[in-house]
């Protein structure tokens, strides 16, 4: 069984070793600290109409991305909104950022964790690709806010839209986002996941699921 903090990744992503230091792993309140109980399979998180939320720090560089994945997934939100500075506050918080080799968020004054923690989102997607040792250093800078978090290395182009549209249809449809996460991306050692993006998953929040 899937327990809160809880990691999963799919093929071809880094190994795991490193992710704690990724993760800042902060006891600052983040957007989850409304959960007073713990989180699981049989107790999930359950998100009535969650909003979408883009957040795009690239400028017109991200634009053909954004329209990709929101064609691909707000029919399912109850709203959506975007922003080109502060994060919207949201349930489900797309980033296209930039983060540099020092951890930095190009573009921003707040360190990565701060944005999460703005956002108040349980689930945060870096929904544009960085280096994972830039991830690595984003995390030593520190900062609240833990979510759900999905930290992109290789979109594989139109399959990126097309992995998170399943992954929200099965939660939607009461599926929990680590198991949804396990039956789309099978944790197989060494198996190839042609169909999938290359990303790396760290279930802080851990069950999630939505309802209309």
């Amino acid at each position: 069984m899937t327990r809160a903090r809880d990691r999963i990744e799919p093929q071809g992503a880094p190994q795991l070793t490193w992710l704690d230091k990724v993760l800042g792993r902060s006891t600052e309140s983040g957007p989850s600290s409304v959960i007073s109980r713990q989180v699981t399979a049989k107790s999930p998180l359950v998100i009535q109409s969650p909003r979408l939320g883009f957040l795009n720090l690239l400028g017109s560089q991200a634009q053909n991305l954004i329209e990709a994945d929101k064609e691909a997934m707000a029919s399912l939100f109850s709203s959506v909104s975007q922003s080109d500075s502060t994060p919207p506050v949201c349930d489900v918080l797309m980033m296209y950022v930039r983060i540099s080799e020092d951890g930095r968020v190009e573009g921003s004054l707040d360190e990565f964790r701060s944005i999460i923690f703005n956002a108040r989102a349980p689930i945060v997607i870096v929904a544009s690709e960085n280096p994972a040792n830039n991830y690595i250093a984003a995390g030593r800078r520190g900062g609240g806010g833990r979510a759900n978090l999905v930290m992109t290395l290789d979109r594989k182009g139109d399959l990126f839209p097309r992995f998170f549209f399943r992954l929200f249809s099965k939660m939607f449809a009461g599926q929990s986002m680590p198991m949804a996460w396990v039956e789309l991306a099978p944790q197989i050692p060494g198996a190839i996941q042609e169909s999938c993006p290359s990303t790396i998953f760290a279930a802080e929040v851990s069950h999630i699921v939505f309802t209309r």
